[in-house]
């Protein structure tokens, strides 16, 4: 049986995929940096994905590494830059050959084929969180560690799910609208059922809203 750690678990990405591997029948271990806030997530644990030992003693004996972290209370390219190191790191030094990763749509290619976080139209208010992801998805290239980055369309919603989705491994941006329940399920099934390898996807939801 896949065990997963998950870390992150607390957003609403980390809290589909948690729900998703218990309803699956997957051994999971929610981790959040403070469980005192998080009391509705069953089973939390404290770690810290910008330190390496913390990473390493958390995910132990786990079989997938799943990130799903955002937080605004940390400087994002400490976040996604230095704490990619240091979970890369963590999760060689416990073992944990296999990483998840939710991603953000701005890393991929426009229609042009350049960065969507470098096009004309894109908010500079969004770029430099753009930036620490892009840095983020190089330390993941340099890294030790077997990942997938599975990238939702610009359209993220809190809706329930569709039951289908569709995955793209081109690296370009594509039309139409993510649900998290949805990319809850594409990242279990490749839990399960490893497809890909040191990639990022796109994943779409099936039915249009």
């Amino acid at each position: 049986m896949t065990s997963l750690v998950v870390f992150g678990a607390g957003g609403r990405a980390g809290r589909r995929i948690t729900a998703g591997a218990r309803e699956r029948g997957l051994r999971v271990t929610p981790v959040v940096r403070d469980p005192a806030r998080h009391t509705d997530v069953e089973g939390a644990v404290a770690g810290d994905v910008t330190d390496a030992d913390s990473v390493a003693a958390v995910a132990a004996g786990h079989d997938v590494a799943v990130s799903a972290i955002y937080t605004a209370d940390i400087d994002a390219t400490k976040l996604y830059g230095d704490g990619t190191r240091a979970l890369l790191d963590g999760l060689a030094r416990a073992g944990v050959g296999r990483l998840l990763v939710v991603g953000v749509a701005s890393t991929l290619d426009g229609p042009d084929g350049v960065k969507v976080y470098d096009s004309a139209d894109f908010p500079d208010a969004y770029r430099p969180f753009s930036l620490a992801r892009a840095a983020e998805v190089a330390e993941l290239e340099r890294g030790p560690v077997d990942w997938v980055l599975f990238t939702p369309t610009m359209q993220l919603v809190d809706e329930p799910g569709t039951g289908s989705y569709a995955i793209t491994a081109d690296g370009r941006l594509v039309d139409g609208t993510t649900t998290y329940a949805d990319l809850a399920v594409a990242m279990l099934d490749e839990a399960v059922s490893p497809k890909h390898h040191r990639a990022q996807l796109t994943v779409r939801s099936q039915t249009a809203f």
